[in-house]
């Protein structure tokens, strides 16, 4: 019992990244795909409120629902928890803690007994609600008939896990087959973990790419949020790179991004993550760090930046992670972009926090 209540969901039913990854092969669902729809999860952010309200006026239909819901208070929480879910969808991210997410979705309408059937409604209903949203927000009907094709395999596969929590002898099962085949999957594991490693970095500065970077820094923030501890995120390019380049020529450009790539080396710390995001743009992730720290490491890479090239400055952004609960990791790159913004303001080197 005492081991139980300090695990995961995930961890109790010993589910591995390679069942998370068979599984989403069994529902057709490809990277490619959910890239994709990871595009549009702005367009649905700033309209989540209207796809729950179509939601739950579908929903209402039924009086049952109404005697289920019962509450204001549980009303709120549960237009809450669906604005959570669809969001996530949008995420970009369908890992272990997604898939945790599900899991605990299930086990909490099998406890108060809530039947497969309502499930099953309530998930025609909420692709339904997305669907008439998004219609009035795109206009290329290919895009909105592949976003609806790609929903469709997702919410699937959400209800395969959902379902799990109902069907003991399912998840008995599965536990066998795991521990048959523990040591293929480590094999296995090992041998993904090393490919992994020779496409995770830019070629040119030797930093992780913006993609590996964002994967380390999704597991960095769970982490933070089971340890309580801190991320800075700062976000930098090179002011006037374009006229670098057109002036003095590509090597020179060059040149400067591959001294970029020591510098962070030098002045990073064995926890933190450099990346360069893609042309003149790099980001580096400082672990257990809170402003202060941040600020100074920041300075630091100025100075140095500045002593090897007098001539060019760089515009800093910074951003921390709001709390615990900020697991968006887009949403915490894009305030510390922000921020580079609002330092390229002022000309020559400038620190934005």
């Amino acid at each position: 019992m005492s081991e139980r209540i300090h695990q995961t969901l995930v961890e109790q039913y010993q589910i591995s990244e390679l069942e998370i990854q068979t599984r989403k092969n069994l529902f057709e669902l490809s990277d490619e795909e959910l890239e994709f729809l990871n595009k549009y999860r702005l367009v649905i952010d700033g309209h989540l409120d209207e796809v729950v309200s179509h939601f739950y006026t579908l929903l209402s239909r039924d009086e049952y629902v109404g005697l289920l819901i019962g509450d204001s208070e549980t009303f709120e929480r549960l237009k809450s928890g669906l604005h959570k879910y669809v969001l996530d969808l949008f995420s970009g991210f369908y890992d272990a803690e997604y898939v945790n997410n599900r899991l605990r979705i299930g086990l909490v309408h099998k406890r108060i007994g809530l039947e497969p059937k309502y499930f099953l409604s309530a998930e025609r209903y909420l692709r339904k609600s997305i669907d008439v949203t998004l219609a009035r927000l795109i206009d290329d009907a290919a895009v909105l008939d592949k976003i609806s094709a790609i929903l469709e395999k997702l919410i699937a596969f959400d209800m395969s896990w959902i379902f799990d929590t109902y069907i003991s002898s399912m998840l008995n099962e599965m536990n066998s087959l795991k521990l048959k085949t523990d040591l293929y999957v480590k094999s296995l594991e090992e041998r993904v973990r090393g490919l992994s490693r020779l496409a995770s970095k830019d070629p040119l500065t030797d930093l992780y790419n913006s993609r590996s970077f964002r994967d380390f820094l999704r597991r960095e923030l769970l982490l933070a949020k089971r340890s309580h501890t801190s991320i800075s995120i700062v976000y930098f390019d090179i002011d006037d790179f374009k006229e670098i380049n057109d002036s003095k020529g590509h090597k020179e450009g060059d040149n400067v991004l591959k001294s970029i790539g020591k510098i962070l080396t030098v002045i990073a710390r064995e926890t933190d993550i450099a990346s360069r995001q893609g042309g003149d743009e790099f980001c580096l992730a400082l672990i257990g760090c809170e402003l202060p720290e941040a600020q100074a490491i920041s300075k630091r890479l100025v100075e140095k930046f500045s002593t090897e090239f007098p001539d060019y400055s760089l515009s800093v952004g910074i951003a921390q992670l709001q709390d615990q609960t900020d697991l968006d990791v887009d949403g915490v790159i894009h305030r510390a972009d922000q921020k580079m913004y609002q330092a390229k303001k002022s000309k020559g080197c400038k620190i934005c926090i």
